[in-house]
């Protein structure tokens, strides 16, 4: 199968990858005469699979896919007015946001306020306190029926975790959630890298890549429940510098055959 385009999506990792070129780097490498992002900072793994399968439907060029997954606690409601273009309203993005790291705060419905974003945050925290597991497990649901209907109708798609850890650490000093025999469709397609255990941006910081050590602002619900700084391992990289996480992605998609 030749694939004519490459499409992009994630959060600010991926949105910041492709400002600097990666995805186009990435195309070239691959032989693929064309590429564009529908990465936006802040996105949930809810949007990143919606945005990419709407794409898909939408377009007739055989795409391959590159989706970089955020952090499982993120979520997203509809409480957004659409957003307007020249002469149309736009609803390839619809009304979603994600209250916990976006902020949009100029489009949200005349009944949305910020107390409703932070009690939002919080009534959400409180439901991840103990289930981790379930959410992981319905991710990893979600990312193989991904991958069954778009290489079902002639496109790929590679998926890999970007920076977060929470579900392979131990489970109340137990065994890591990622070895839970509830996950272990994780390992069955090679299209989700090495059972989505493989993190993007703690293996750049590994290989040495350059970290982006300002950092846009959080929305004011996260800002007033504490989050602490970011981890120097998982910073975002700095713009253009995509060339070792593009040659692990090439190496990985051919020895794999997916594209």
């Amino acid at each position: 199968m030749i694939y004519r385009q490459l499409v992009v999506n994630g959060c600010s990792y991926m949105e910041l990858y492709a400002s600097g070129g990666g995805h186009t780097e990435l195309a070239q490498g691959l032989g693929i005469e064309s590429s564009c992002s529908l990465a936006i900072g802040g996105s949930a793994n809810s949007r990143i699979l919606r945005t990419t399968l709407k794409h898909s439907y939408l377009t007739d060029k055989p795409t391959l896919y590159i989706l970089g997954m955020t952090f499982i606690s993120r979520a997203e409601i509809p409480i957004l007015k659409y957003k307007l273009d020249e002469t149309v309203h736009s609803s390839f993005e619809g009304r979603w946001v994600n209250p916990q790291n976006q902020q949009f705060s100029n489009r949200w419905e005349h009944f949305w306020k910020e107390q409703d974003s932070l009690n939002w945050v919080e009534l959400q925290y409180k439901a991840d306190v103990y289930s981790l597991l379930d959410r992981t497990e319905d991710l990893m649901y979600r990312m193989l029926a991904a991958v069954s209907d778009l290489t079902s109708r002639g496109h790929q798609v590679l998926l890999f975790q970007q920076a977060d850890d929470s579900y392979m650490l131990p489970d109340h000093g137990l065994a890591r959630l990622i070895d839970s025999s509830r996950l272990t469709l994780f390992k069955s397609v090679a299209n989700i890298v090495h059972g989505f255990q493989w993190q993007s941006v703690p293996w750049q910081h590994e290989q040495g890549v350059t970290a982006q050590q300002s950092h846009s602002p959080k929305s004011l619900a996260i800002m007033r429940l504490n989050t602490p700084t970011t981890e120097d391992r998982i910073k975002h990289r700095v713009a253009g510098h995509h060339q070792k996480l593009n040659e692990y992605l090439i190496n990985y998609i051919k020895e794999h055959k997916i594209a």
